[in-house]
Protein backbone atom coordinates (compact mmCIF):
# COMPACT_ATOMS: atom_id res chain seq x y z
CA UNK A 1 0.00 0.00 0.00
CA UNK A 2 1.46 3.37 -0.45
CA UNK A 3 1.24 6.02 2.01
CA UNK A 4 -0.60 8.56 0.08
CA UNK A 5 -3.42 6.00 -0.85
CA UNK A 6 -3.26 5.25 3.67
CA UNK A 7 -3.16 8.90 4.28
CA UNK A 8 -6.47 9.83 1.89
CA UNK A 9 -8.00 6.41 3.85
CA UNK A 10 -7.06 7.73 7.27
CA UNK A 11 -8.40 11.53 6.53
CA UNK A 12 -11.58 10.11 5.07
CA UNK A 13 -11.92 8.17 8.27
CA UNK A 14 -11.52 11.34 10.57
CA UNK A 15 -13.66 13.10 8.45
CA UNK A 16 -15.92 10.20 9.12
CA UNK A 17 -15.42 9.86 12.80
CA UNK A 18 -16.30 13.97 13.04
CA UNK A 19 -19.47 13.71 10.85
CA UNK A 20 -20.72 10.42 12.95
CA UNK A 21 -19.98 12.12 16.20
CA UNK A 22 -21.65 15.15 15.01
CA UNK A 23 -24.31 13.28 13.83
CA UNK A 24 -25.23 11.60 17.13
CA UNK A 25 -25.14 14.56 19.35
CA UNK A 26 -27.77 16.81 16.69
CA UNK A 27 -29.50 14.96 14.64
CA UNK A 28 -29.80 10.95 16.06
CA UNK A 29 -31.53 12.09 19.31
CA UNK A 30 -30.28 8.56 20.67
CA UNK A 31 -31.26 7.01 24.25
CA UNK A 32 -28.48 6.87 26.63
CA UNK A 33 -27.00 3.50 26.26
CA UNK A 34 -27.60 4.46 22.26
CA UNK A 35 -24.95 8.11 23.11
CA UNK A 36 -22.67 5.56 24.84
CA UNK A 37 -21.90 3.44 22.40
CA UNK A 38 -21.90 6.48 19.95
CA UNK A 39 -19.18 7.71 22.02
CA UNK A 40 -17.22 4.54 22.73
CA UNK A 41 -17.53 4.12 19.10
CA UNK A 42 -16.42 7.60 17.96
CA UNK A 43 -13.42 7.68 20.76
CA UNK A 44 -12.48 4.25 19.15
CA UNK A 45 -12.37 5.41 15.32
CA UNK A 46 -10.62 8.85 16.25
CA UNK A 47 -7.60 7.13 17.84
CA UNK A 48 -7.44 4.18 15.20
CA UNK A 49 -7.06 7.27 12.65
CA UNK A 50 -4.52 8.16 14.51
CA UNK A 51 -2.87 5.07 14.28
CA UNK A 52 -3.47 5.36 10.26
CA UNK A 53 -1.30 8.27 9.94
CA UNK A 54 1.37 7.14 11.92
CA UNK A 55 1.11 3.72 9.03
CA UNK A 56 1.80 6.19 6.34
CA UNK A 57 4.04 8.17 8.24
CA UNK A 58 6.43 4.61 8.83
CA UNK A 59 5.28 3.69 5.15
CA UNK A 60 7.11 6.98 4.22
CA UNK A 61 9.66 7.47 5.91
CA UNK A 62 10.70 3.87 6.18
CA UNK A 63 10.15 3.52 2.13
CA UNK A 64 13.80 2.33 1.54
CA UNK A 65 13.55 -0.48 4.75
CA UNK A 66 10.94 -2.90 2.80
CA UNK A 67 9.83 -5.34 5.82
CA UNK A 68 9.15 -1.94 8.06
CA UNK A 69 7.04 -0.72 5.38
CA UNK A 70 5.40 -3.77 4.68
CA UNK A 71 4.69 -4.51 8.56
CA UNK A 72 3.50 -0.81 8.98
CA UNK A 73 1.01 -2.33 5.91
CA UNK A 74 -0.34 -4.80 7.58
CA UNK A 75 -1.09 -2.75 10.61
CA UNK A 76 -2.59 -1.05 8.82
CA UNK A 77 -5.36 -3.26 7.13
CA UNK A 78 -5.75 -5.05 11.18
CA UNK A 79 -6.49 -1.38 11.99
CA UNK A 80 -9.31 -0.86 9.06
CA UNK A 81 -10.24 -3.93 9.53
CA UNK A 82 -10.65 -2.73 13.29
CA UNK A 83 -12.48 -0.05 12.30
CA UNK A 84 -15.58 -1.42 10.21
CA UNK A 85 -16.14 -4.66 12.47
CA UNK A 86 -15.81 -2.90 16.03
CA UNK A 87 -16.67 0.83 15.31
CA UNK A 88 -19.06 -0.13 12.48
CA UNK A 89 -21.09 -2.45 14.71
CA UNK A 90 -21.05 -0.09 17.39
CA UNK A 91 -22.54 2.57 15.47
CA UNK A 92 -25.25 0.32 14.52
CA UNK A 93 -26.14 -1.07 17.94
CA UNK A 94 -26.17 2.74 19.18
CA UNK A 95 -28.97 3.89 16.48
CA UNK A 96 -30.70 0.40 16.38
CA UNK A 97 -30.45 -1.26 19.92
CA UNK A 98 -29.33 -4.34 21.68
CA UNK A 99 -29.30 -7.19 19.84
CA UNK A 100 -29.82 -5.97 16.49
CA UNK A 101 -26.68 -7.43 14.90
CA UNK A 102 -28.77 -10.73 15.40
CA UNK A 103 -26.60 -13.36 14.57
CA UNK A 104 -23.51 -10.82 13.82
CA UNK A 105 -22.85 -10.18 17.37
CA UNK A 106 -19.43 -11.69 17.06
CA UNK A 107 -18.49 -8.47 14.60
CA UNK A 108 -17.54 -6.00 17.69
CA UNK A 109 -14.74 -8.83 19.40
CA UNK A 110 -13.81 -9.78 15.81
CA UNK A 111 -13.11 -6.12 15.58
CA UNK A 112 -11.19 -5.54 18.61
CA UNK A 113 -8.99 -8.88 17.87
CA UNK A 114 -8.10 -7.07 14.46
CA UNK A 115 -7.14 -3.56 16.46
CA UNK A 116 -5.01 -5.43 19.19
CA UNK A 117 -3.40 -7.20 16.04
CA UNK A 118 -3.05 -3.89 14.49
CA UNK A 119 -0.80 -2.67 17.50
CA UNK A 120 1.25 -5.66 17.43
CA UNK A 121 1.75 -5.39 14.24
CA UNK A 122 3.06 -1.75 14.10
CA UNK A 123 5.27 -2.81 17.09
CA UNK A 124 6.71 -5.43 14.58
CA UNK A 125 7.15 -2.50 12.52
CA UNK A 126 9.09 -0.75 14.57
CA UNK A 127 11.56 -3.78 15.52
CA UNK A 128 11.97 -4.32 12.01
CA UNK A 129 12.77 -0.62 11.19
CA UNK A 130 15.37 -1.08 13.89
CA UNK A 131 17.19 -3.97 12.82
CA UNK A 132 18.17 -2.25 9.72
Amino acid sequence: MKASTLIAIAAVNGFLATGLGALASHVLGLNDRGAELFSQASDFHFVHTLALFVCAWILHTWQNNGDAGRWASRAAIFFMIGLFCFCGSLYWLGMMGPGSLGAYHWITPIGGLAFMAGWLTLAWAGVKARQN
